[in-house]
C-alpha cells in the first residue's frame, strides 16, 4: 500500500503544477489585446512587442502544458491499474 501512497503523491504534484500552468497561461491570456491601435506613434509599437511577449510566454507554456496533463493522465491510469491489480489479488478474510 507504500507503493500506492507514493504514486498518488508523485501523481498530486505533476497534477498540481499542471494546473498551476495551466492558471499561469490563462492569466496571460486575460492581459492579452484583442485590437492594437493603429496610429503612427510609439504606442502602436508598444503595444506590437507586448503582445508578441505574450504570445511568445503562451507559446513557450504549449509543451509543458501538454507534457504535464499527459502525464498525470498516464499516472492517474497507473494508479487506476495498480489498485485494481492489488484489489483483485487480495486474499479475502473469512470473518468468524
Amino acid at each position: 500500500m507504500a507503493t500506492l501512497i507514493t504514486l498518488s503523491s508523485i501523481w498530486a504534484a505533476i497534477t498540481a503544477v499542471f494546473v498551476v500552468l495551466l492558471l499561469y497561461r490563462r492569466s496571460l491570456n486575460k492581459t492579452e489585446a484583442d485590437w492594437i491601435p493603429l496610429t503612427d506613434d510609439s504606442k502602436e509599437d508598444q503595444a506590437i512587442q507586448a503582445q508578441t511577449v505574450i504570445e511568445m510566454k503562451t507559446q513557450k507554456l504549449t509543451v509543458p502544458i501538454r507534457t504535464l496533463g499527459s502525464l498525470s493522465v498516464v499516472m492517474l491510469l497507473v494508479i487506476i491499474g495498480f489498485w485494481l491489480y492489488h484489489t483483485i489479488n487480495a486474499v479475502p478474510t473469512i470473518p468468524q
